[in-house]
């Protein structure tokens, strides 16, 4: 049996994004691998801490670790992400006696089992970690920025050189952390990465949203692959990360929400009802001047919503 430690860190805001990540995680495993699965909970309620407790058996355990986000209140913050992110700051501490431990943001759905990737020789190195093709391609000259939404990261190391409470400094200190807790992690871990295959950090339905962007030959030559179509990526792929704001249990229309939704229909949440909004709503808001919108609609209501309620209110009125 090869058993594997797996870290989520998980707010109220996340609890079925985990739960799906960590059905997906041991639908797609090896018979011989085991996952202990560490869940970081920063104010899960008793019922949402017994939701998680329902993955433990004979292919997982799971360990709950409670903890506050007090002392990262006023912390930067950016779009969708809220401060439990820092929590990985903490992993060291949190999770101790612990030489190495896989790190998962809840984001994602896994294809297949990690014990490979759990296995990668890190020793003289802080963490292993996927390149993040998008800023790297808006910025050149920083061709060594990783994605830090999956990690294998060296505790050790990291406990040895107090990087806990480094992190913390940097992200006090330095201004515009647009990438919050990512960015302090390539401040410090600068030139300490071990860079890993893009099938273990995968943002397949971001490249191929943007795919006149991110072609295939930009995508292998960033990863030095060989990847003939779009198809192949996605399949070769461990880890499919949903970057960027389109996530599938927020919006009812974006492309991935198929596949998620497998996973969701089986996880302990399969009978709760996801509150979806439209993409294509959105992204028409965003394109046109709000304030054009908001002035259709007024006229639209004026002339026939308003005279429509007008008329109810004259039927009742001539009755009388």
């Amino acid at each position: 049996m090869t058993k594997v430690p797996v870290a989520f860190i998980c707010d109220s805001h996340y609890v079925i994004p985990t739960a799906v990540a960590i059905t997906s995680l041991i639908c797609n495993k090896n018979p011989n691998t085991y996952y202990n699965i560490y869940i970081i909970g920063a104010d899960l309620s008793e019922m949402e801490i017994e939701k998680f407790y329902e993955f433990k058996g004979d292919e997982a355990d799971v360990h709950i670790i409670k903890t506050s986000l007090e002392k990262y209140e006023g912390m930067q913050k950016y779009g969708l992400l809220t401060s439990a992110a820092y929590l990985k700051f903490d992993l060291p501490d949190l999770i101790p006696n612990q030489d190495k431990k896989l790190y998962l943001d809840s984001d994602i759905i896994i294809q297949k089992d990690l014990s490979d990737l759990f296995e990668i020789n890190i020793k003289d190195y802080y963490a292993g970690a996927v390149k993040d093709i998008g800023l790297i391609h808006y910025n050149p000259n920083n061709k060594n920025h990783f994605n830090s939404g999956i990690m294998l990261l060296n505790l050790k190391l990291m406990s040895e050189n107090n990087a806990s409470k480094a992190l913390l400094d940097i992200g006090r200190s330095v201004e515009n952390l647009t990438l919050m807790d990512q960015d302090c992690f390539n401040i410090l871990f600068d030139k300490k990465v071990k860079f890993l295959q893009i099938i273990y950090n995968c943002h397949y339905y971001f490249f191929l949203k943007y795919r006149d962007e991110y072609t295939l030959d930009c995508i292998n030559k960033y990863f030095e692959t060989n990847y003939s179509s779009w198809d192949n990526i996605k399949k070769d792929s461990c880890i499919i990360h949903f970057v960027s704001y389109e996530k599938p249990w927020i919006y009812s229309d974006v492309a991935s929400v198929g596949e998620w939704d497998e996973y969701f229909k089986k996880s302990p949440y399969k009978h709760n009802k996801l509150k979806r909004k439209s993409i294509k709503l959105r992204e028409l808001m965003v394109s046109r001047n709000l304030t054009k919108l908001l002035y259709f609609f007024f006229m639209h209501w004026r002339y026939h919503g308003f005279r429509f309620a007008m008329g109810k209110v004259r039927k009742k009125l001539s009755k009388k």
